[in-house]
């Protein structure tokens, strides 16, 4: 009795709804919409749950039955894009959505004629501010679905579509410098400290972005190897090996490769790593060089610092604090970047094939902030060094002559 007693109640809560609230999404059999006017409704799906008992289904049956007849809509934030975010102001805006108005305004013009092709009736100022806050914010889908007013499916395309749009325009927004930007890169760097090695044109390292650790979710998805994504510390992370100059922007990117390769190994499967290492001068002003550390190997084209074996001399040891210093230009930018997008805190999507894309998004972002002044304090991020590999080949004599130039001055 008190079981058919909740059967019961359950179905005068719903009565309710359906009178109360015409913004609830029901679903009711077609007998009892016809008898709604006239104020049966109520006894009409009582008689209709006593028919499915008395025909032996069971109460948890029914009960899901009903369950599945009265689906409650969720409820969501309305005109949060028409009316909040108007209203913020620039410094509330940029806590929550990581960028100025100004910078959302440049990427407004840079992929705004893409959005004739995604025949979604969804402003494309609402689409960009939904890609903007997931990639601001640790959100899942379902809570940016309620913040906006969509649906789950709609927040999921419309973040999928504006990543594609973002990384591709990454050619124009992350570029080698050519021509005369060399020359200005060069001077930047050499006024970026007082005491600078001279000959600096970008500064590489990799970073360690934490994703979830694969497995086989879905029948549909490709089987990984786990072993490939856990790095040294046992933490299953993909790599992101960025070049940067003196302004802290990204000049080319190579994202996506499983964590537990070494940085070096990165640098050989990357376009510009092979550039770097077999023809440098094709990319570099001659006697330029890239900085990076010791685990990036010496070349002409990359300088790194001399390994503390403990017997460094001093000229060696004051080598290796201005390379540093130019150097930190990197970490620096790998810490805004981190620091703005929390997204890249931890990637938690299933295909890893898309970490690349939103990685390389949240680059082209960082980028356009950067151009506008759009800046933002530096993040601590969890700094991952892999072994060091030995010096060999010509960097050698090079690093030596540039050593004893910067002690000297």
């Amino acid at each position: 009795m008190d079981r058919l007693s909740d059967l019961h109640r359950s179905i005068i809560l719903n009565q309710y709804f359906l009178k109360k609230n015409k913004s609830i999404d029901y679903v009711v059999p077609v007998f009892a919409l016809q008898d709604e006017i006239n104020g049966q409704i109520s006894e009409m799906i009582l008689n209709w749950s006593n028919n499915l008992i008395s025909q032996g289904m069971e109460y948890d049956e029914v009960a899901m039955c009903l369950n599945s007849e009265y689906r409650q809509k969720l409820s969501k934030v309305h005109n949060f894009v028409e009316i909040t975010v108007p209203a913020m102001r620039e410094i509330d805006f940029k806590t929550h959505f990581r960028l100025t108005r100004t910078s959302v305004e440049v990427i407004f013009s840079m992929i705004g004629h893409m959005f004739h092709t995604d025949n979604m009736k969804i402003s494309m100022e609402k689409q960009v501010l939904v890609t903007l806050w997931y990639m601001a914010n640790s959100e899942t889908h379902r809570q940016i679905a309620s913040r906006f007013n969509v649906s789950n499916s709609t927040s999921y395309k419309i973040v999928q579509n504006n990543l594609k749009y973002i990384t591709s325009v990454s050619d124009t927004v992350i570029k080698w410098p050519c021509n005369n930007e060399q020359l200005l890169t060069l001077k930047k760097f050499q006024n970026l400290r007082n005491k600078v090695l001279p000959g600096v044109f970008g500064a590489i390292d990799g970073c360690h972005i934490k994703i979830l650790a694969p497995w086989v979710k879905r029948t549909v998805m490709p089987p990984l190897n786990k072993s490939m994504f856990y790095n040294r510390k046992q933490v299953p992370t993909v790599i992101l090996q960025g070049i940067v100059d003196a302004d802290q922007k990204f000049i080319n990117i190579f994202c996506g490769w499983p964590g537990s390769s070494h940085d070096a190994r990165v640098l050989r499967r990357s376009i510009i790593g092979n550039r770097l290492l077999n023809n440098p001068w094709e990319i570099l002003p001659r006697e330029s060089f890239i900085l990076g550390d010791s685990a990036y190997p010496l070349t002409e084209a990359i300088m790194t610092p001399y390994k503390n074996n403990g017997h460094l001399t001093p000229a060696q040891i004051f080598f290796n604090q201005t390379l540093s210093s130019s150097r930190v230009v990197v970490e620096q930018s790998f810490g805004k970047l981190i620091g703005r997008f929390r997204k890249l805190r931890l990637l938690d999507v299933y295909h890893k094939s898309y970490c690349g894309l939103i990685i390389t998004a949240a680059c082209v972002l960082h980028n356009i902030c950067m151009s506008q002044g759009d800046d933002i304090e530096v993040e601590e991020y969890e700094q991952y060094i892999p072994p060091a590999v030995p010096d060999t080949g010509n960097g050698i004599n090079k690093r030596d002559q540039l050593c004893a130039l910067n002690y000297e001055q």
